[in-house]
């Protein structure tokens, strides 16, 4: 156990440029959709998340949520404890699958990729999780994350043109190591409704 930021809820938001109808029962990605985080606070502390005295969700719009704090703490002092039960780890995932990953595994190492391989392992578990919908226990924490963001894999070829050099390499790799990842999609346990849909891939 340790003590971590919950990433979900300072994740920064942006633009998805794309959506797909779900199957239903899952978490709602349309980018109309407004995140669900207070829910997801309170489903958090009842499973044992706490955090530091005057710590709360800030949001100025609505979209982007931030952790601040009302009162001064002291350096080093620790912002909020995490049950390593809720954490998801590349070790977790490959012991709950067990050698279903391996071919999947195997794709991404022949593309160069080994390096990628424990994320890929984390980014199967949360579309699993992602997958079961309202039946998983994570449910209420995927319903609070955005829906509209900016990455490298969301981006067009337009976008990486207009990117200062380092930064559109930067992008350009992340949407090039999406792609092998949505390719390596396909020989792991998740349903075609979901390894067929850019838009839950992309999220």
């Amino acid at each position: 156990m340790k003590f971590v930021l919950l990433a979900s809820a300072i994740a920064k938001s942006a633009n998805a440029f794309s959506y797909k109808a779900l199957p239903t029962g899952v978490v709602n990605l349309a980018s109309s959709v407004e995140r669900d985080v207070y829910t997801m606070a309170d489903w958090a502390a009842s499973y044992g998340v706490q955090q530091a005295a005057g710590v709360q969700l800030t949001s100025y719009d609505g979209k982007d949520y931030f952790a601040a704090t009302d009162q001064d703490i002291p350096a080093g002092s620790p912002v909020m404890y995490v049950p390593n039960d809720l954490t998801f780890t590349s070790s977790k995932a490959a012991m709950e699958f067990g050698g279903s990953l391996g071919e999947a595994e195997a794709q991404l190492i022949n593309a160069g990729l080994e390096d990628k391989v424990p994320l890929f392992r984390v980014f199967v578990k949360i579309l699993l999780e992602y997958e079961k919908g309202e039946n998983s226990p994570w449910f209420t924490w995927l319903n609070s994350l955005p829906r509209i963001y900016n990455t490298g894999a969301s981006m067009t070829y337009a976008c990486f043109d207009c990117l200062p050099p380092y930064a559109a390499w930067l992008a350009l790799t992340e949407r090039q190591n999406f792609v092998n990842f949505q390719k390596a999609a396909k020989f792991t346990p998740l349903g075609e409704d979901i390894v067929t849909n850019v838009t839950v891939l992309k999220w």
